[in-house]
Protein backbone atom coordinates (compact mmCIF):
# COMPACT_ATOMS: atom_id res chain seq x y z
CA UNK A 1 0.00 0.00 0.00
CA UNK A 2 1.08 3.32 -1.04
CA UNK A 3 1.36 6.44 1.19
CA UNK A 4 -0.04 9.36 -0.59
CA UNK A 5 1.55 12.53 -1.07
CA UNK A 6 1.64 14.85 1.47
CA UNK A 7 -0.23 17.84 -0.49
CA UNK A 8 1.96 20.57 0.71
CA UNK A 9 5.24 19.20 -0.16
CA UNK A 10 3.45 18.26 -3.72
CA UNK A 11 2.43 22.24 -3.83
CA UNK A 12 5.78 22.97 -3.34
CA UNK A 13 7.79 20.40 -5.62
CA UNK A 14 5.69 21.29 -8.66
CA UNK A 15 5.97 25.04 -8.03
CA UNK A 16 9.82 24.44 -8.17
CA UNK A 17 9.58 22.53 -11.23
CA UNK A 18 7.50 25.46 -12.97
CA UNK A 19 9.53 28.03 -12.05
CA UNK A 20 12.84 26.03 -13.07
CA UNK A 21 10.83 25.74 -16.40
CA UNK A 22 10.15 29.32 -16.32
CA UNK A 23 13.92 30.35 -15.81
CA UNK A 24 14.96 27.40 -18.88
CA UNK A 25 12.63 28.75 -21.32
CA UNK A 26 12.68 32.65 -20.51
CA UNK A 27 16.25 32.62 -21.45
CA UNK A 28 19.70 33.73 -19.96
CA UNK A 29 20.19 37.23 -17.95
CA UNK A 30 19.02 40.53 -18.64
CA UNK A 31 19.96 43.14 -20.73
CA UNK A 32 22.79 45.55 -18.92
CA UNK A 33 24.67 44.66 -15.45
CA UNK A 34 24.15 41.51 -13.84
CA UNK A 35 22.39 41.57 -10.89
CA UNK A 36 21.92 39.01 -7.59
CA UNK A 37 18.81 37.16 -6.82
CA UNK A 38 18.13 39.93 -4.34
CA UNK A 39 18.93 42.87 -6.25
CA UNK A 40 16.27 41.44 -8.57
CA UNK A 41 14.19 40.94 -6.00
CA UNK A 42 14.20 44.84 -4.74
CA UNK A 43 14.23 45.74 -8.21
CA UNK A 44 10.66 43.77 -8.98
CA UNK A 45 9.28 44.43 -5.62
CA UNK A 46 9.72 48.20 -5.98
CA UNK A 47 7.74 48.16 -10.13
CA UNK A 48 5.12 45.57 -8.13
CA UNK A 49 4.38 48.15 -5.27
CA UNK A 50 5.79 51.75 -6.34
CA UNK A 51 7.95 53.63 -4.53
CA UNK A 52 8.92 52.93 -0.88
CA UNK A 53 11.07 53.49 2.35
CA UNK A 54 14.13 51.09 2.87
CA UNK A 55 12.90 49.26 5.92
CA UNK A 56 9.38 48.58 4.24
CA UNK A 57 11.04 47.15 1.42
CA UNK A 58 13.21 45.09 3.51
CA UNK A 59 10.41 43.76 5.45
CA UNK A 60 8.39 42.87 1.62
CA UNK A 61 12.17 41.29 0.46
CA UNK A 62 11.88 38.96 3.76
CA UNK A 63 15.67 40.43 4.39
CA UNK A 64 17.01 42.68 7.02
CA UNK A 65 17.77 46.47 6.16
CA UNK A 66 21.26 46.31 5.73
CA UNK A 67 21.04 43.57 3.12
CA UNK A 68 18.30 45.62 1.25
CA UNK A 69 20.40 48.87 1.51
CA UNK A 70 23.16 47.26 0.00
CA UNK A 71 20.92 45.88 -3.40
CA UNK A 72 19.59 49.58 -3.18
CA UNK A 73 22.95 50.91 -3.40
CA UNK A 74 24.09 48.47 -7.05
CA UNK A 75 20.81 49.34 -8.17
CA UNK A 76 21.22 53.36 -7.52
CA UNK A 77 24.56 52.58 -9.23
CA UNK A 78 23.40 51.26 -11.93
CA UNK A 79 21.13 53.62 -13.02
CA UNK A 80 17.99 51.86 -12.18
CA UNK A 81 16.34 53.05 -9.05
CA UNK A 82 16.60 56.63 -7.26
CA UNK A 83 16.81 58.07 -4.24
CA UNK A 84 13.59 60.83 -3.43
CA UNK A 85 12.32 62.87 -1.00
CA UNK A 86 9.69 61.22 0.91
CA UNK A 87 6.77 63.37 0.12
CA UNK A 88 5.01 62.83 3.25
CA UNK A 89 8.08 63.33 5.47
CA UNK A 90 10.65 65.60 4.16
CA UNK A 91 13.51 63.86 6.76
CA UNK A 92 12.73 60.73 5.08
CA UNK A 93 14.22 58.97 1.85
CA UNK A 94 11.75 56.93 -0.84
CA UNK A 95 13.47 54.35 -3.22
CA UNK A 96 12.04 54.86 -6.37
CA UNK A 97 12.52 53.20 -10.23
CA UNK A 98 14.29 54.97 -12.85
CA UNK A 99 12.54 54.95 -16.29
CA UNK A 100 15.41 52.77 -16.92
CA UNK A 101 14.19 50.38 -13.90
CA UNK A 102 11.22 50.58 -15.00
CA UNK A 103 11.72 49.40 -18.29
CA UNK A 104 14.43 46.60 -17.25
CA UNK A 105 11.59 44.72 -15.23
CA UNK A 106 8.90 45.72 -18.22
CA UNK A 107 10.89 43.62 -20.66
CA UNK A 108 12.01 40.68 -18.20
CA UNK A 109 8.14 41.03 -18.07
CA UNK A 110 7.48 40.48 -21.48
CA UNK A 111 10.07 38.28 -22.14
CA UNK A 112 8.92 35.64 -19.31
CA UNK A 113 5.48 35.87 -20.49
CA UNK A 114 6.26 35.39 -24.43
CA UNK A 115 7.75 32.15 -23.10
CA UNK A 116 5.29 31.18 -21.08
CA UNK A 117 2.34 31.50 -23.45
CA UNK A 118 2.74 28.81 -25.65
CA UNK A 119 2.29 26.16 -22.57
CA UNK A 120 -0.38 28.43 -20.79
CA UNK A 121 -2.25 28.15 -24.16
CA UNK A 122 -2.25 24.24 -23.31
CA UNK A 123 -4.41 24.69 -20.09
CA UNK A 124 -8.14 25.64 -20.65
CA UNK A 125 -8.82 29.39 -19.82
CA UNK A 126 -11.01 28.08 -16.95
CA UNK A 127 -8.27 26.29 -15.10
CA UNK A 128 -6.09 28.74 -16.00
CA UNK A 129 -8.54 31.43 -13.79
CA UNK A 130 -8.83 29.00 -11.13
CA UNK A 131 -5.05 28.60 -10.96
CA UNK A 132 -4.24 32.20 -10.55
CA UNK A 133 -7.15 33.21 -7.93
CA UNK A 134 -5.17 29.88 -6.04
CA UNK A 135 -2.01 31.01 -6.26
CA UNK A 136 -3.27 34.67 -5.81
CA UNK A 137 -4.39 33.50 -2.44
CA UNK A 138 -1.35 31.14 -1.66
CA UNK A 139 0.68 34.21 -2.01
CA UNK A 140 -1.58 36.53 0.34
CA UNK A 141 -1.22 33.59 3.00
CA UNK A 142 2.73 33.83 2.24
CA UNK A 143 2.94 37.54 2.62
CA UNK A 144 0.84 37.61 6.30
CA UNK A 145 -0.61 41.14 5.59
CA UNK A 146 2.96 42.66 4.55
Amino acid sequence: MSKKADPTLRVLEELGRVIRQLTRISGGPDDGPAMTATQRLALFELAEEGPTRLNDLAARMGTSAPTASRAVDALAEAGLIERLTDPTDRRALQIELTPEGRARVDRRRTRVADAFRPAAAGVPEADRERLADLLARLADELSGGV
